[in-house]
């Protein structure tokens, strides 16, 4: 049995006071978000920092990608349940990148309305609208809703209005300003045009903007986007290489590039996305009795910390049944020795400056003297960008009666986009 428990008054109430805090005294941190892209060939899903272009790499249980011009496939995350979209043109999976294994989600399925002349060449993912954009390469944007995993529902279609020369090779979206990006390239010429248009009315343009060149090298045509909402920036890969320009909203304008990363996997991207900060554990799960023995206690986070995920929450899981628990959370890391509050059988490593926000006690559920005790705290993220970048670290205690104590390990979590 599992507790769920709601807390959409108090992960407000809380996010704003930790954001009020960072910003008048400790300021926020930002761990390194990845770009993600599914390859064409073997094919793998490839990762790569943000700061220092390094590369992680995981197989799919997909067939390679078709070889229509190399534009075919697409990359979408999905922070609810931390899974990638990924498409080779005519089926789509749903995967844990982070997993080394590329661990499915949900079973290899065909992509809805796609026929081998019409492929899908983009992905894009909206979690505040649960909306699956998808661009395929007779120049049709479709959106879908999500349900169960990979089940798609159509919504809409439209013929984005390009020139007869120009095929559609990527997408991604701006959930803050609810925009979409659309890749679109001439077969043999150097890079390629994204469009920009309201996810509302995907073929209406907004504007415009030529994409040719990473560093001082000419791209070959583009083949997928990503866009990083807290950052504001517009990710171009041609497989080989990946280009991020900041963008402004406002005035519809892509300024010059800040970034350029090569794919060192030798097999190229044939679609691009963002993939949030990874949290980090730290210290061991304690109980002490008459609390039951629970190695397997584990906090763990539901879904990826990013702005305008309405399905994060803070878990804790095996612990011991019938009890009551407490989250404390804070600004910053986890961080040792920490404090060791009598009776409790391991120090709280949430930093205690500023004093602590505690919630509870709520009960584990679960049977007493079992270690079948879990629980999920919902904790959705507002989408606002004064939360991008916040380190926030998270700890559970409890208490079984008597001097029995249960401490979980310690999280720490930076909030970011995808």
């Amino acid at each position: 049995m599992s507790l769920s428990v709601s807390l959409r008054a108090f992960d407000s109430l809380a996010l704003t006071a930790l954001v009020g805090a960072a910003l008048c005294s400790l300021g926020s941190a930002q761990s390194s978000q990845r770009i993600i892209g599914l390859t064409r060939n073997a094919p793998f899903v490839v990762s790569q920092d943000v700061n220092t272009c390094n590369v992680g790499i995981c197989p799919v249980a997909l067939p390679p990608s078709s070889t229509l011009a190399g534009f075919v496939g697409g990359t979408a995350h999905d922070p609810r349940d931390r899974g990638t979209f990924v498409s080779n043109g005519l089926q789509m999976a749903k995967i844990d990148v982070r997993s080394t294994a590329c661990m499915p989600l949900c079973p290899v399925l065909p992509v809805p309305n796609t026929t081998p002349n019409n492929p899908v060449t983009g992905m894009a993912y909206n979690e505040t609208t649960n909306t699956l954009f998808i661009t395929d390469a007779s120049n049709i944007i479709r959106w879908y809703s999500v349900a169960g995993g990979c089940q798609l529902t159509l919504i809409n279609r439209c013929i984005a209005p390009i020139s007869a020369v120009e095929i559609l090779t990527g997408c991604a979206t701006d959930d803050l300003n609810g925009l979409i990006f659309y890749s679109a390239v001439v077969p043999g010429v150097v890079g390629g045009r994204v469009y920009v248009a309201p996810q509302t009315n995907p073929c209406a343009i907004l504007c415009a903007h030529p994409i040719l060149q990473c560093g001082a090298n000419p791209m070959a045509p583009l083949t997928g986007l990503a866009f990083d909402t807290c950052t504001r920036t517009l990710w171009a890969t041609d497989g080989r290489m990946s280009v991020a320009h900041n963008f402004d909203s406002t005035t519809c304008t892509l300024f010059p590039q800040v970034q350029c990363c090569i794919n060192t996997s030798g097999d190229p991207y044939v679609g691009l996305c963002i993939l949030p900060p990874t949290e980090a554990s730290a210290g061991p799960s304690c109980t002490s009795l008459p609390c039951p023995s629970c190695p397997t206690m584990r906090h763990a986070l539901r879904g990826d910390p990013s702005i305008g995920n309405p399905a994060f929450a803070l878990e804790l899981n095996n612990a011991p049944g019938g009890t009551a628990a407490w989250l404390v959370l804070n600004l910053g890391p986890c961080a040792g020795p920490g404090v060791l509050a009598p009776p409790l059988c391991a120090p709280i490593l949430v930093p205690f400056a500023p004093p602590w926000l505690t919630v509870g006690p709520i009960g584990t559920g679960g049977a007493v003297g079992t270690c079948s005790g879990n629980l999920s705290l919902s904790f959705p993220i507002p989408l606002s960008p004064m939360f991008c970048g916040l380190t926030v670290s998270t700890q559970y205690i409890g208490l079984c009666g008597g001097p029995g104590t249960f401490v979980s390990n310690c999280l720490s979590w930076t909030i970011g986009s995808t």
